[in-house]
């Protein structure tokens, strides 16, 4: 069966509602579930293609550069991108992105749609019928997969029906010295699945002589429902079950932890430093990619780094999709819509883009790889700034560390997008466990009474 889906855009509830029209649970909600439909595609001319996207945020730069080479290669089919202003508001970017999903849930809009972040319900437009299917044109194409990250591109594939491609992930990796490691008497062997990870957070946190806490970042420990895999929305049968006792277990450790709030994030050399000085047992960088060159591998000049990936129930990994495209399903232009995502996934689109590729991880081996020599070695400046509040040094990356975090990108067994009306513990939140106005069977029934009703809407 497949994992949850759960961060492109950021769309708020009344868009997510339009979204569906499904009739409420009742006998199908406990009926077999249904194969996802695609509606066969429209008559075909493919004289034009339409892209659209906001100027807020980093992936922008991306589409500028993505429209400006492919209509250098291509002038006789140019691609028409419509790019929206958003003033830096976010609000206004929103906005605007409403506007243009509600035209293509009306048959209209651009043809191709790009994701990011956690407020699109992914999973409700596939079940709608809204993207076209893809894979015929990478199948009559003969598209090399093999150099990309599969478990990551097979997110994008229902029952068969390549709906959605993905771009960019993100991985749950985290970095610590192994002084912290023997101080603590945390042991990485018992974390080969979530479960073991629970225990170890929960010997710590039980322990009154602990100094350091858990996670430097309590954003860290977030997400863990995703992270651990936990089935626990059934987007087929309109029905949430909560009963999962690591859910109980891991919502009990969030409300324990220590270290920054939420909102405030791992970021750079700072986090490594609280490490050094016995503050923190786990850091968990953000940006992911460029954090580990500015965080993690700063520890090596004063001890041993060690990683360790948040392993799921089963001790696979699951990858977040934080950007992917997907084509609307009555575009007339679905030829020209796949030679534009094929460029996106080209090995020269990366190259091209490769001073952009600092926030996550790309889909294509190669480029993440070629980020690190070029970030690394070919760097004018040091990593570290000579002269800095910690009194720590400059790092000389080691290949070797890089290439134990990308073979656990190799470990990847599934992948999500997130959504943020069914993130359990935004949920849980809403509810008041966390400020303590409702006890966890309190906040869990309610939890799962909004879930019920916001699936079957």
């Amino acid at each position: 069966m497949k994992k949850l889906h759960a961060p492109c855009f950021c769309l708020p509830l009344a868009c997510l509602f339009a979204l569906t029209a499904c009739a409420p649970g009742g006998a199908a909600a406990d009926a077999e579930p249904l194969p996802i439909e695609v509606p066969p595609p429209v008559e075909q001319t493919n004289t034009e293609l339409n892209i659209w996207y906001t100027d807020y945020g980093m992936t922008t730069k991306y589409l500028d550069a993505a429209v400006t080479q492919y209509n250098q290669q291509h002038p006789d089919n140019p691609i028409t991108a419509e790019k929206f202003f958003a003033d830096g508001s976010i609000e206004n970017s929103d906005a605007a992105t409403q506007q243009m999903l509600t035209e293509v849930m009306a048959g209209s809009g651009p043809d191709l749609i790009f994701f990011t972040g956690s407020s699109t319900d992914i999973e409700k437009m596939v079940r709608r019928g809204v993207f076209a299917d893809m894979e015929p044109y990478f199948e009559a194409d003969n598209f090399d997969w093999s150099g990309y990250n599969q478990a990551v591109m097979d997110a994008g594939v229902w029952d068969g029906h390549r709906l959605v491609i993905p771009l960019q992930y993100n991985f749950p990796m985290l970095y610590t010295s192994q002084t912290a490691l023997d101080e603590t008497g945390f042991s990485m062997e018992n974390c080969d699945t979530f479960g073991g990870l629970l225990d170890e957070i929960e010997a710590i946190q039980a322990d009154s002589d602990q100094t350091r806490e858990v996670f430097r970042a309590k954003f860290t420990f977030y997400n863990f429902a995703n992270y651990a895999g936990i089935p626990y929305v059934d987007y087929d049968r309109q029905k949430a079950d909560l009963s999962f006792p690591e859910l109980q277990r891991s919502a009990e450790i969030f409300q324990n932890l220590g270290g920054l709030e939420l909102g405030t994030y791992d970021m750079g050399i700072d986090s490594a430093a609280d490490i050094r000085d016995g503050k923190a047992l786990w850091i968990c960088p953000f940006p992911p990619v460029d954090g580990f060159y500015t965080g993690p591998e700063v520890i090596n000049t004063f001890d041993d780094m060690v990683m360790m990936p948040i392993r799921d129930v089963d001790g696979g990994i699951q990858a977040e999709i934080t950007w992917a495209v997907a084509v609307r399903n009555n575009s007339p232009n679905l030829q020209n819509a796949y030679e534009f995502i094929k460029y996106l996934l080209s090995e020269e689109y990366h190259t091209e883009t490769l001073n952009y590729r600092w926030l996550y991880y790309s889909v294509l081996d190669a480029a993440n790889d070629a980020y690190f020599q070029d970030h690394v070695y070919g760097r004018a400046v040091p990593l570290t700034p000579p002269k800095n509040a910690y009194g720590l040094d400059s790092v000389d990356v080691r290949q070797e560390d890089f290439d134990e975090l990308m073979d656990y990108t190799r470990q990847i067994t599934g992948a999500y997008f997130s959504c943020a009306e069914t993130n359990f513990m935004r949920n849980m939140r809403m509810c008041g466990f966390l400020s303590g106005e409702a006890s966890y069977e309190e906040a869990v029934r309610e939890v799962e009474r909004k879930l019920d009703l916001y699936l079957s809407e």
